[in-house]
């Protein structure tokens, strides 16, 4: 019995010798995956005890998966990109357009400027006012041209020489109209070679062009940070083969003015201002036609700033309709030998949108356009003229 107690006994302890053996090798390798589980088990307890820590539990999303491991490997960081540059933004400030009414140069003043200049149609201060406007527009009644037979039964048919371009460019003109009933008197070759004139001068052209839809189309500007839209139109035409179509040059009608209207109120969703040039009237009649009246109040209703109008040879009155000025007609300008009495128009338009009239009053001096010293018969004759409008002792337009 004893010595089966004493067997047993060293047994056992053979036995638990081996276990603390595996134990200790174990604590010095970290592989548990040999081991039984129970002995696993007690081992990780046994570690933790030792350390007083636990392993951190991964955190899992929402479907309890385990997140993505992000790179730790840190890239390399962009530059900073350089600040664009601010855009310049045009300064507003008020913008001058200046108007002229007919003008034809004659034999007699062509001849004088291949001698003097510029200085034979005016002196130094109209110059200066048609100059330094921001635009100066005026209607161009004659076709540049040398070429074309004369409009059969026709009394008066203009034409001049492409040389003399250079004297709109000498006045300082911006844009012409070519919307008139002198435009095609020697025909259409004749016509072109306006069209192809004014552009080879950098004039721009309104009125009138190699198919409807340029004759059709505005000038268009951007001035110390106003934008602008300038028709061309006449209501004044010796034919109806006079207007451009699709595939005819030609001038822009207004006889119907939807299509004007139309365009009208489509540029004033795109520009500050909108401003029709137009020719129209009775020649030699200072009262306008009713037919004035209601075209005008129409491009109003459509969206236009201002109605500019020409072709009487005299002066008409002024009209306010909803606040938008109309000048019916500024008579002769610079016209042949003719010296009556004129005005050049200043308007201002200010960043506001307002619009202030300014009349230069002036009249041909021993040839040379000078500017009228005392006015005052002139502004008084005017505000007869005018509806419910008066032209101030210094020469701006009031609505009554």
């Amino acid at each position: 019995m004893k010595h089966s107690f004493l067997k047993g006994l060293l047994l056992g302890v053979g036995i638990g010798s081996c276990l603390v053996l595996g134990l200790l090798v174990h604590s010095q390798t970290g592989n548990l995956e040999e081991l039984p589980p129970e002995v696993k088990v007690a081992e990780e307890i046994k570690t933790e005890e030792s350390t007083g820590e636990k392993e951190p539990t991964p955190e899992t999303t929402s479907d309890n998966t385990l997140p993505i491991e992000e790179d730790t490997v840190n890239e390399p960081e962009e530059p900073t990109p350089e600040p664009e540059p601010e855009e310049d933004i045009p300064e507003e400030k008020d913008v001058v357009l200046a108007f002229a009414g007919d003008v034809m140069f004659s034999e007699q003043y062509l001849a004088a400027y291949d001698r003097d200049g510029i200085s034979v149609f005016a002196d130094p201060e109209m110059l200066s006012f048609m100059q330094e406007a921001d635009l100066f527009l005026l209607n161009e009644e004659f076709p540049f041209s040398l070429q074309g037979e004369a409009m059969e039964d026709k009394q008066y048919t203009f034409r001049i020489d492409p040389k003399y371009s250079k004297i709109l460019k000498d006045l300082g003109t911006d844009i012409v109209t070519v919307a008139n009933n002198h435009a095609l008197d020697f025909g259409v070759n004749a016509f072109c070679d306006t069209l192809d004139t004014l552009k080879e001068a950098k004039i721009t052209c309104i009125g009138g062009g190699y198919n409807i839809a340029e004759a059709s189309a505005p000038a268009v500007y951007s001035i110390h940070g106003q934008s602008f839209a300038i028709f061309g139109a006449t209501r004044v035409s010796p034919s109806y083969d006079w207007y451009a179509t699709d595939s005819k040059p030609g001038m822009f009608q207004t006889y119907d003015p939807t299509r004007l209207n139309e365009a009208i109120a489509s540029a004033k969703q795109q520009y500050d201002h909108t401003i029709v040039f137009l020719h129209w009237g009775i020649e030699r009649n200072e009262i306008p036609e009713d037919y004035q009246r209601t075209l005008a109040k129409g491009y109003i209703d459509a969206g236009a700033d201002l109605v500019v109008g020409c072709h009487p040879h005299v002066l008409q009155g002024f009209e306010y309709y909803n606040g938008v000025p109309i000048i019916y007609s500024l008579g002769n300008y610079l016209f042949g030998n003719r010296s009556d009495e004129t005005v050049l128009l200043q308007t201002t338009f200010r960043p506001d949108q307002s619009v202030a009239i300014q009349l230069i009053p002036c009249k041909r001096v021993n040839g040379v356009l000078t500017r009228i010293q005392e006015p005052e018969s002139l502004y008084q004759h005017l505000s007869e003229l005018s509806f419910h409008t008066e032209v101030s002792e210094d020469g701006v337009l009031v609505a009554q």
